[in-house]
Order: structure tokens, then sequence, then C-alpha cells
């Protein structure tokens, strides 16, 4: 289990990524509240998330006056000891808190911020003349909106508009400033540079082996026709409007002969028109629903934009409904630029608690290889700084990679995608479940992916797009496909498994393919671990019945 939080009280990290140049320094909130307390001139407090996201070689195009910042306020969980105690306990096979999960409520009364805390960073923010839209039901994030104006003067910064690889954005020009009293863990959303992106990859116009459809793959993967995941809920995270990803779901079980699964929207935010991800979002429920065969429930929590401040209010939410055992996000960032902007260490104890409670984020590995997507990525071609993709790099989320099917004999049946993300993290720490995995794991720090599936677009997913078929592959459809599978596990011993990481590391060798052919450059497939794969793709009749 990964019960390991950064706790430094000071860190500079230079990152210079593909062209992003970006510096980050940390004061951890306790530090920061006793230096203000220590001299009365000490009365802000630099904290992740505060510096300027900008772009080596950024063509500056002058002051932003108009247009309107969401930011995310993240206050740090209390007893962070008792937390960690908490966590070894409840997936430790010897303990008497084994499996026995803990509630929201009870996780928020015991870990969350207090009341007296949000009221003062609520109170800050309003008498700085932003409008608090939100704050989160553990008390942990406080969402705020106003004018580029308004938080420009809340955070003592201005806002210059970029142009960068084809695209504007807008960042703070100097580091913004926040009264250490607040003792915040980050601020997100001081930058539009500071969002996760889609990769969903349509299939080449020569494709050389063939697609799937669910059926297909139950049969490649060996699924037990009589362990489904019936009774359990499956979400998604998701943007914009997403009716035709609700429509093209009907088609799809028509057209592939697949159980009704009930759809829930749950709106997280303001209202979005946009369709942008709607291949997206059509490739995680087809293939979340798809693999598990039949659950009771699909939740698809619906944000107004791909900001990190969205990102982190919507998953959030998830994990305080509690309403689904397991979630999938197939987006993300760079590891490095989600803690510059201060996305990770919120997140990242956003799915502590998703953990205490026996909840599973799957996260798409990405389909760069194993360099990460800075900026603007060619997807399926490795580019940028050597890096892993976040959240599948949080040691409290299960990151999916990627695999090409041959269908010849083993070792060939299956190999290593080029393009699948993986490799070792440079800012997470390595997770206690995954120290003994052995295989080609360095054991330095958090190894990317945990386990594999199809995902190169040349032996793609059949996927109804506004109700046409399609072939697409990635990384994206790798990770729902795993949720799929964790709901039939879950379902097979009656929704008590809990973080599915635990499982996935303490599953034998047999519940695995082991893919040892391919690469992903630098690293290669082994037997065993390794950064391309993980443990390996799913024998899922195994899994389930090892679980």
């Amino acid at each position: 289990m990964p019960f390991i939080r950064r706790t430094a009280t000071t860190r500079l990290v230079a990152a210079v990524a593909g062209g992003l140049a970006v510096v980050a320094a940390t004061v951890s909130p306790a530090a920061a509240t006793a230096a203000a307390t220590a001299s009365p001139a000490a009365t802000t407090a630099t904290v992740p998330g505060t510096v300027p996201q900008l772009v080596r070689g950024a063509t500056d195009l002058g002051p932003a006056t108009t247009g309107r910042l969401t930011v995310t306020l993240a206050l740090p969980l209390q007893d962070q000891s008792g937390l960690r105690s908490l966590l070894a306990g409840l997936y430790d096979r010897s303990s008497p808190d084994y499996r026995r999960f803990l509630t929201p409520a009870a996780f928020a009364d015991r870990f969350g911020p207090s009341a007296a805390a949000v009221q003062a960073v609520a109170s800050w923010a309003e008498g700085a003349g932003l409008a608090v839209s939100s704050v989160s039901a553990n008390r942990t994030l406080v969402q705020v909106t106003g004018s580029l104006a308004a938080v420009g003067r809340a955070f003592g910064v201005g806002f210059h508009r970029y142009a960068a690889g084809g695209r504007t954005y807008v960042s703070s020009t100097s580091a913004a400033t926040v009264p250490a009293s607040l003792g915040l863990l980050s601020v997100t959303g001081l930058s539009t540079l500071d969002r996760v992106g889609l990769s969903p990859l349509a299939a080449p116009t020569v494709s050389f082996p063939t697609s799937y459809d669910p059926q297909q793959f139950w049969s490649f993967y060996d699924a037990p026709a009589g362990q489904t995941g019936a009774g359990e809920a499956v979400a998604v995270i998701a943007t914009g409007t997403v009716a035709q990803p609700k429509a093209d779901l009907a088609t799809f079980e028509q057209r592939y002969d697949l159980p009704v699964v009930p759809w829930t929207t749950v709106p997280t935010g303001p209202a979005s028109t946009t369709t942008a991800g709607d291949d997206e979002w059509d490739l995680d429920t087809q293939y979340a629903t798809g693999l598990a065969g039949e659950v009771s429930s699909l939740l698809v929590y619906d944000g107004s934009s791909l900001t990190d401040a969205t990102i982190l209010t919507e998953i959030a939410r998830w994990v305080t409904d509690d309403q689904a055992g397991q979630a999938n996000f197939s987006a993300g960032e760079c590891e490095l630029l989600a803690d510059a902007s201060g996305f990770l260490p919120a997140n990242d104890q956003t799915l502590e608690q998703a953990v205490a409670q026996g909840q599973t984020l799957f996260g798409a590995s990405g389909d760069t290889g194993a360099s990460c997507p800075v900026l603007v990525a060619e997807n399926g071609v490795p580019v940028g700084l050597p890096d892993v993709t976040y959240p599948a790099a949080s040691p409290y989320a299960v990151g999916v990679g990627g695999t090409t099917i041959l269908g010849a004999p083993s070792p060939l049946r299956e190999v290593g995608w080029y393009a699948g993300g993986g490799g070792p993290a440079v800012l997470e720490p390595e997770p206690s479940d995954q120290a003994a995995v052995g295989g080609s794991n360095l054991g330095l720090s958090r190894g990317v992916p945990d386990v594999a599936f199809d995902a190169d677009p040349d032996s793609g997913f059949d996927v109804v797009v506004n109700g046409q078929t399609e072939v697409v592959g990635g990384t994206s459809g790798s990770s729902p496909a795993w949720m799929g599978i964790w709901a039939r596990a879950q379902a097979a011993h009656g929704g008590t498994l809990g973080f599915a990481g635990d499982t996935i590391y303490a599953e034998p060798a047999a519940s695995f393919n082991d893919v040892t052919v391919g690469s992903n450059i630098p690293y290669p497939c082994t037997p065993g671990y390794d950064y391309v794969t993980g443990r390996g793709t799913p024998d899922i009749a195994a899994f389930v019945g090892a679980a």
C-alpha cells in the first residue's frame, strides 16, 4: 500500500521540460505559519502553484485585461501520521482494521481541515474581491472565481497573454502571495497553461491487424462469463456537454448486444457546451462498462473544463460522494507541471481519502512513451522530457500502460506499445506495495504503469462516435478497460477489495500475461515488472479468482 507522503519543509524544483521552464518553491504550511508567528513581517508564504507558468521562447503578447479565472485553494489534511497509520492498518492483512474502510463523513471528521480554517480562507477571498463558488465536502478545497483584475489584486500579480507551440495562454508574471496564516497546501489556476490533455488516437488509414469490440476483448483476455461487474457502480471523470456520448453508449450497447447501463450525469460546476472531448468520453464509458460486462450504474462527473483547478474539484466530488468504488480519468499532464501548478499535492491528498474509503482512480499512463506530454505533444510519438504522466503517476492511483495485440504465438501474442507511457517518477515516492515487485523496477520512486491493456490504434477499440463506429486507440482506452475488469473483481468479492493497487501487487504472476517483447524507449519490456506494461495484461479469470 502507498503510505508515503512528501513532507519537505523547503523544496526547489527546476523543471526544464521540452521548452517549458518552471521553478517552484514549496514551503510547508506549518513552516510558513511558524515563520509568520516568529516575525510580524513574514505575512506571506510561497506555496505550490504561485509561481508563473512560463514557456521558454514564448511570445509575450502583453497584459491580459479581460476574462475570468477559477482558482482552487487547497488546505492540508490534519494528522498526517494518524492517516499513514490508518492506511497501513486498512491494507495489512494481519491488522484488526483490515478493510474497515472509512465513510466520507468519518474521514472529514478525523482528517479534514477545521471549519474555522475554511472560513478563514473564504473570508480572505471575499475580502479580496473574489467569489467563493464551492467548498469540497471534506473541506480541503475552496474554489474561488473572479475577473483577471480581481484575481491579480488578491494575489498581488499581473497577468500577460503568451503564445507558444501554436496556442495562447494566460499566466501571472510574478510569484503570487497569500497570507501565511491561511496555511494553504497549494493554489491552482493562476495560469491557463495548467490543464490536463486528452489523448484518444484515431486508427491510421492502413490498420495492420484488426480492431476489437468488448466480446473480442473478453475472449482475448479470458473473461469468465459468469463473473461480471453486476452490482458495482463505475464513474468517469469528464467535461463539457455529454449528451452525445450518452446517446452513443446506448447505440454501442445495442450494436454489440451489451446490457443497458443506467447513466447518471453529476454536474460539478457551471454548464459547458463544449463537445471537444466527446470521443474520449465515448471511449471511456463504452469500454468501462463493456469490459465489466454488466454494472449497476455509470456516474459521469461532468466539469466545465480541463483546467487543473476544475479537475481537482471533480475528482474530490467523486471521492466525497463515495457512490462508486472505482473511477476512470484518461487525461493527464507532465508530473513536473502538475506539481508546479499545485495540482499534484492537492489531488494526492484527495486520492489518499479515496484509498482510505476503499476507492480506486484508474489513470492513463499517456501516449508519448517515456517522455511526458509537455505543452503540445504529438500523441503516439515520444517527445519532451523523460517523465511520467499525472495523475497515473500518483501512488494513490493505478496507472495503466499499453500493448499492441499481434495475435501470434507467445511471446508475440502481445508486445509492449512503443508509445505507451511509463518510467520512474521524478517526484512521487515508491508506494510500499510496489517495493517488492522485482523485474526491472529500479525501486527509487513510483514506477508507472502498474498494469497494461491493448492500446495501439493498430489493434484498437471499436467505438461509437457520433453514432458511427470508429477505431480508436491509446492508453485512454486501456485505463477504463482495466476499471471495468476491476469492477468484475469487486463484484466477485462483495465490493470489499478496496484500493486496487493493493490487490494488483499481491496477485500471483499467473494472474497476468507477462509481456516481454517491446519498448517505449528507453525502457524495455522484461520478464516480470517493467516500465512499459507494469505487471502485464490481465488474465481476467485468474485475476478475479485470486483477488
